[in-house]
């Protein structure tokens, strides 16, 4: 179903990156695919990101997991919060919730973390550097919205979270099962657990920084240049000073890097690679059928399916999937972009139409399973 009470392109022409805004009912009648005990079965394994953030008088203490069972016995009665990153990469219904966000690029979807809070837990005032949507999936929870922030913005001198020093707040929501909270980059928020069985769901969006896409595009010219293309001059003047470097050679040199810049088909190849990078791709991609049997296997009417937590995207040339690149030719260009309509975990219903060589790569690298059981996110 798609969300109610929105529509998305006056959403994005208005309020995308701008401003929060609360959609109200927006999931009429939702109901949370898991609970609070689901939710700290998954945080006492290992692999998983989990932590535990305590509101004391004395501020707020961070534990990290994975957690032994019976520490949720330990923790006091209220005012703490479990938060566990990319539930929807191991439950299969949490993962269609990601369905309803499609009018953003899906390259740009990162995962749903899942927060459960008892009366009174909340993780702090502060601000996040990616766009977020915040469902509330049980119990309430009122948010309080600040100011935008920016790396001058005082934090509290909390050793492990980056905190608020201060917090004005401009509005304030109170958010119901079915509610959805949209908080842009840079804008302080605070939401504080009303009741207990508290849950929210967090659909976060990847945001690399400047920094890291000048960072990873040097490293990709930098894996295929050849070491034998070295600096050389541009015509030098035996009369000028020895120790300056003059304008006619930054010149140079700005040219020398332009040049990678002004290739496109490189460019293209790398963000849409770098965009839909998996840090597990070596993990997942295992023990798998080798060719023959991968064929027999679709001949026997095993469907393959999306991997839960798969990354995919497509430009003119490449199907981008969990950080690999694979190219295709002009009249699979509609198989490649229905493929990159489904959902993770969902049985590929165009499989036949690709071919048997990019369906066994993307097979062999993970990005397609037979069954979710095959695999370990």
């Amino acid at each position: 179903m798609a969300l109610q009470n929105f529509d998305p392109q006056q959403f994005l022409d208005e309020v995308w990156q701008r401003k929060a805004t609360l959609i109200k009912g927006a999931l009429p009648n939702f109901n949370c695919p898991l609970d609070g005990n689901d939710l700290a079965g998954l945080a006492c394994e290992e692999g998983i990101d989990s932590r535990i953030i305590i509101e004391a008088d004395d501020g707020w203490e961070l534990r990290n997991g994975p957690f032994d069972e019976a520490e949720f016995a330990t923790l006091p009665k209220n005012k703490w919060t479990l938060l566990v990153q990319s539930v929807d990469h191991y439950l299969p219904d949490l993962a269609d919730v990601l369905a309803e966000f499609r009018f953003i690029p899906r390259w740009r979807t990162e995962d749903i973390m899942v927060s459960y809070a008892t009366d009174g837990g909340n993780v702090g005032p502060h601000y996040d550097q990616y766009d977020v949507f915040l469902i509330q999936a049980s119990g309430q929870r009122r948010w309080k919205i600040g100011g935008h922030c920016g790396p001058d913005t005082p934090l509290h001198p909390h050793p492990q979270l980056k905190l608020l020093k201060e917090f004005n707040t401009e509005s304030e929501y109170l958010l119901e099962v079915g509610d959805i909270l949209y908080v842009p980059p840079g804008v302080a928020h605070w939401g504080v657990a009303e009741g207990d069985d508290c849950m929210t769901l967090s659909v976060g969006f990847r945001a690399p920084s400047e920094a890291e896409l000048f960072s990873d595009f040097g490293d990709e010219v930098a894996s295929f240049l050849d070491a034998s293309q070295r600096y050389r001059d541009p015509a030098l003047s035996a009369g000028n000073n020895t120790g300056e470097i003059s304008s006619e050679v930054h010149k140079h040199v700005k040219a020398l890097l332009l040049k990678q810049l002004d290739n496109d088909a490189l460019i293209a190849r790398w963000f849409g690679s770098m965009m839909t990078r998996v840090d597990d791709r070596e993990e997942l991609a295992g023990d798998h059928l080798d060719f023959d049997e991968f064929q027999l296997a679709l001949n026997d009417g095993e469907i393959p399916q999306l991997r839960l937590g798969a990354r995919l995207a497509f430009d003119a040339q490449y199907l981008y999937a969990d950080g690999a690149a694979f190219a295709y030719p002009p009249e699979q260009t509609s198989d490649v972009k229905a493929l990159c309509q489904q959902e993770c975990g969902q049985p590929i219903s165009n499989f036949r139409s690709l071919s048997k060589e990019m369906l066994y790569a993307l097979y062999s690298s993970a990005t397609l399973c037979f069954d979710e059981d095959d695999y370990d996110s």
